[in-house]
């Protein structure tokens, strides 16, 4: 998946905050409204979420509340806004992934994304690193490699459940090395990455702002970065080509914004205007530093961009065999 940034919708739709609370109470709902997080608090996407809500909220007058609905791989909280009404009061901020590659993991979901679920706007793209516990023997990633051929299913790694995209990720890590790990889920990506850091497992595939923590809390290894280029905040950790690894072999997601699929067309398309308009040059300066890329997008791009993550994630799925009641 390529991170796209959209400057020019960007610089049109950031003066939507900028300007009078009057003008953007029009394009805003009238109500107050709730982003529906599918996450623990203190995750990559609940911060971004709480720092959106603060602001939507400050430039329109409205009440903008963050709820935390964790738990089966992001499906409760979907779930929640999947069935919510469509008067633009109820949004979800999740792992855009998630929303894509569940219904391929899972033979039965309660909602159907396809129906009960809208493309708002991507908000920020996330490039994924795989870092190592600070005793762990292998310190980059050829090391690392070897090691785990040698070892085979002797690497513990943490995911945050069965079929989060860090699983998944590590899975098709895996397969390009010819590797084979232990998988050990967690609670989410919070607890996984405290089991990394105490050494009670021994690798994870996370998030920037995650890596940037553990790089700040213990003497972790960051192996590689999914990307093409290195992370400015992260400089000394090379990508995974660089590192010798396969190009792709570390994907990238993104956080994006849901509307329920009862929402009508033209008010989807006005939140997306308002939301894109947050992110303003210091806004998205502040996350960039913190291991995010803000993006923005219509949502007829989001809908187009889903549908060719769901084409290369359904083959890597089924070539992996990864299958969840």
């Amino acid at each position: 998946m390529k991170v796209k940034t959209i400057t020019a919708l960007l610089g049109l739709c950031a003066g939507l905050v900028a300007a009078a609370p009057a003008a953007l109470a029009q394009a805003w709902p009238s109500a107050d409204t709730r982003i529906v997080v599918p996450y623990p608090p203190g995750s990559e996407p609940d911060v971004l979420a709480r720092d959106v809500a603060q602001r939507l909220g400050t430039a329109s007058g409205k009440a903008v509340i963050v709820e935390n609905r964790p738990g089966a791989n992001s499906i409760i909280g979907t779930d929640v806004v999947a069935k919510a009404s469509g008067d633009g009061t109820t949004l979800l901020m999740v792992d855009r992934l998630a929303v894509v590659t569940n219904p391929m993991l899972y033979n039965k979901l309660p909602y159907d994304s396809a129906t009960q679920l809208k493309p708002v706007t991507d908000m920020a793209g996330v490039r994924l690193f795989v870092a190592v516990s600070p005793n762990f023997p292998a310190r980059n990633w050829r090391d690392f490699v070897t090691y785990a051929k040698a070892n085979p299913k002797k690497i513990d790694v943490a995911i945050a459940g069965n079929g989060h995209v860090n699983h998944i990720g590590m899975e098709m890590v895996a397969q390009s090395e010819g590797m084979r790990f232990n998988y050990i889920p967690y609670a989410g990506m919070a607890p996984a990455i405290n089991g990394v850091l105490s050494g009670e497992v021994h690798a994870v595939m996370t998030g920037g702002l995650s890596a940037l923590r553990m790089t700040q809390a213990k003497p972790v290894a960051m192996l590689a970065v999914g990307d093409d280029r290195r992370a400015s905040y992260l400089p000394d950790v090379p990508t995974i080509v660089e590192a010798g690894g396969k190009a792709g072999s570390i994907p990238s997601t993104v956080f994006s914004f849901f509307a329920p699929g009862r929402t009508p067309d033209a008010l989807v398309e006005r939140m997306a205007q308002v939301l894109n308009g947050v992110a303003t040059p210091e806004f998205r300066r502040t996350y960039e530093a913190r291991g995010l890329v803000m993006l923005g997008s219509t949502p007829k791009t989001m809908a187009a961009e889903m549908k060719e993550d769901a084409q290369r994630f359904d083959k890597v799925i089924r070539e992996l065999g990864i299958k969840l009641d």
